[in-house]
């Protein structure tokens, strides 16, 4: 008889997270793919079997649209069989979606999982307390493993929580090391994470996993056409402490009249970033789209650039989930190397030493000039070493680790 894992995440099928964006100012889709790629990486496996019990990955009412999140049965088709998936209920304030999720996940996981005959461990994904305080409870309960998987450090703070939220950060920190600390094993985004919060336990890591279908099946076509002006493109996270600012600023310095900077996202930048864009008509906020979408728009861009600065202290424990999507558009990417993106990258990037707007601007003067050929292959051979981290080779990690 097959073993089976208990999976606390945050997975709906896609049609659903679609209707979330709508009302969702911040949509976690980045939690969303990498949850569903770690499924994928399990499932295509077909070694062990799975019960899911997930939580609806939305931000905080009045972010999000809905107070209350109802429990919700999802079957959803994967390599062609059928997975199960229940979602549970939880009220959506910032307090007591902690409390809730915690009380209503505990519920369904003990009532799921308890009928289970082969319990081979509980799964955690991300760094969630409520989540993690089920594992550790329901390995105890059951005397199984209890297998963290972690793609952030514990209590990231945000600038929209409430003053409340912001104030418990402490306590949360607090109790979310020791129960990081009582993993069996850990499946970790970078070493840092597990070196400082899991030392001495058993650790894997697996900077991404990416999926088959965002690969540019066609890169030489999409990558040479439309030329009569270059386009820098950026994707994701609107936010000043990711770097989108200095991008600005340094794109600004650039005076060049055939050269334009696209910006697709949402966060704390956007406002600002529409007044600099009436002041230089190189610069087009695009706003939110969707993600069939923005893999189309990475892929006829001549550059894509993402530029975290190296110094804060948080970066060493981030893999930029956005880099392996922009290698895998056969574009190639201008980047800083963080502490947490493995060596093996810089040859498949073009690397800024730093993230300030005078090195961004020399490193877009200086790319600007390359031949299309030479840029082509660039973004060729960073798509070919990208494809290496698809969830096939990834969950094979991800089944020894199990």
């Amino acid at each position: 008889m097959r073993k089976n894992f208990l999976f606390l995440g945050f997975a709906i099928p896609d049609e659903e997270m679609k209707s979330v964006m709508s009302f969702d100012k911040f949509p976690a889709i980045q939690t969303h793919k990498f949850n569903w790629n770690l499924i994928k990486g399990m499932e295509v496996h077909d070694i062990y079997n799975y019960t899911y019990i997930s939580a609806r990955p939305v931000s905080d009412y009045p972010f999000f649209s809905e107070k209350k999140i109802k429990s919700k049965k999802w079957s959803v088709d994967v390599f062609n069989k059928k997975i199960e998936i229940t979602e549970i209920y939880f009220i959506n304030s910032s307090i007591l979606k902690i409390f809730t999720r915690f009380f209503s996940g505990l519920y369904y996981s003990i009532k799921k999982y308890h009928r289970i005959k082969e319990k081979g461990g509980v799964i955690v994904y991300s760094v969630h307390l409520p989540f993690m305080l089920i594992g550790y409870i329901v390995s105890r309960l059951y005397n199984i493993d209890y297998i963290a998987i972690w793609t952030d450090p514990p209590s990231v703070r945000s600038e929209r929580e409430s003053f409340l939220k912001s104030k418990l950060r402490k306590i949360e920190y607090l109790f979310s090391k020791i129960l990081m600390n009582k993993a069996s094993k850990v499946i970790a985004l970078t070493k840092y994470l597990a070196d400082d919060f899991a030392p001495k336990k058993p650790c894997t890591v697996i900077e991404g996993i990416i999926d088959e279908k965002d690969i540019n099946p066609n890169i030489k076509k999409e990558r040479i056409e439309g030329l009569d002006f270059f386009k820098i493109v950026y994707t994701g996270s609107i936010e000043k402490r990711y770097g989108i600012k200095n991008i600005v600023e340094g794109f600004r310095l650039v005076k060049n009249e055939n050269i334009i900077l696209e910006i697709y996202g949402r966060g704390d930048y956007e406002d600002e970033l529409k007044k600099v864009s009436t002041i230089d008509e190189r610069i087009r906020y695009r706003g939110f789209v969707s993600n069939e979408d923005i893999l189309k728009i990475q892929r006829g861009a001549d550059f894509l650039i993402n530029a975290r600065s190296a110094e804060d202290e948080y970066v060493k424990y981030s893999f930029p989930s956005k880099t392996l999507e922009y290698m895998l558009s056969g574009t190639p990417l201008i980047t800083t190397m963080l502490p947490g993106i493995p060596e093996e990258y810089k040859n498949y990037v073009l690397v800024l030493k730093d993230n300030s707007p005078l090195t961004i601007c020399n490193m877009l003067k200086k790319v600007i000039k390359l031949e299309i050929e030479e840029r082509y292959l660039i973004g060729f051979k960073a798509l070919e070493f990208a494809k290496g981290k698809n969830y096939i080779n990834q969950g094979k990690k991800i089944i020894d680790t199990l």
